[in-house]
């Protein structure tokens, strides 16, 4: 029995001595951080974990929507997760975790009609309603004409796209529906995973991009920076005050203005958020934190603090919005 143990012990000595050799600690021969979640964070984690996963021992990044970025940080085989839709402080204590507010976005309606050559078009909750209830169905209706005054829409169809996966881009446009219609707060409501019966249900952001890009008569929702990218048509949307909106940074920075920032879950409430230029589907993205770190692996805390801190100059390329200073001292002080 003494031999096996000694043998034991010169083994795990040797691979010690490996390690310190090639100049690294123990812990640190394993310290990459890996994340996973929201698509809208695709291209920010990109520059962020590039920019300050170093500081970790490296760190990975795969977008593969909110849902499965909040299931995989619970279940502990991501290192954190980032999300879209905000977490109770009741969910995040059974879950095991922890969130902290690390940028703003905007959520856009997205049009393919080749007919109006490019011209911005107004859309609101009430109208998305019907569209993806399967109420109004072609784009020379009248209450979308009565919406956009010296319009001309054409007889064509419109095909509601919508995503099938758990997404907080799902979550951000059913919330802004929901808020500006009766029947689908009832019907449907806030959701981040959808399941219509109308429309061309879709996986993944990229998804609905592609698929209203290679539709005409398409609509749907993504990132205000891949609708940029993809050139399609961007809608106007009916805030709470009654004005008509569109995605930018102004817009998005008014309607943070506006939030209500909370250390209990270390959440921003923008529900409703009322201005004459508020943006109404603005959006706070969240990192997901477990609250005891892996055995062996460095707390991603400390790279989600560094990039809050230090990584507000990556975030206008990527078509996202720093988040204020009230945001900001939630995450530094690391609750």
């Amino acid at each position: 029995m003494r031999k096996k143990i000694n043998l034991f012990n010169k083994l795990k000595s040797s691979v010690i001595m490996s390690v310190v050799v090639l100049g690294l600690s123990p812990m640190a021969a394993n310290a990459q951080l890996v994340g996973a979640g929201s698509s809208l964070a695709r291209d920010l984690m990109g520059a962020w974990t590039k920019a300050y996963g170093g500081e970790a021992g490296g760190a990975s990044y795969e977008a593969i929507g909110s849902s499965k970025g909040f299931e995989r940080a619970k279940e502990g085989s991501v290192d954190f997760g980032v999300s879209d839709v905000p977490s109770t402080s009741i969910l995040l204590k059974q879950s095991g975790l922890k969130q902290f507010p690390i940028a703003a976005a905007a959520v856009v309606v997205v049009v393919n009609l080749v007919e109006l050559k490019g011209k911005s078009i107004r859309l609101d909750g009430d109208l998305l309603a019907d569209i993806y209830q399967g109420k109004i169905t072609n784009w020379n209706h009248t209450q979308i004409a009565a919406a956009n005054p010296g319009v001309q829409f054409p007889d064509r169809k419109i095909t509601p796209v919508w995503r099938t996966d758990g997404s907080g881009q799902s979550y951000v446009f059913s919330t802004y529906v929901s808020r500006g219609s009766m029947r689908w707060r009832k019907a449907i409501g806030a959701s981040s995973k959808l399941n219509l019966s109308v429309g061309l249900g879709v996986e993944g952001g990229q998804g609905v991009i592609k698929t209203v890009g290679a539709t005409n008569g398409g609509v749907g929702y993504e990132s205000l920076n891949a609708a940029q990218k993809a050139g399609l048509t961007i809608a106007d949307l009916r805030n709470a005050n009654g004005a008509w909106v569109g995605p930018k940074a102004e817009s998005i920075i008014e309607a943070l203005s506006r939030a209500q920032w909370t250390s209990e879950n270390n959440s921003a409430d923008l529900d409703g958020s009322a201005g004459s230029g508020t943006y109404p589907m603005a959006t706070v993205i969240y990192a997901l934190l477990p609250m005891v770190p892996k055995v062996g692996k460095p707390s991603a805390l400390a790279f989600v603090q560094s990039a809050v801190k230090k990584g507000d100059a990556s975030l206008a390329s990527v078509g996202l919005i720093a988040i204020p200073e009230a945001g900001k001292k939630l995450v530094l002080a690391g609750l």
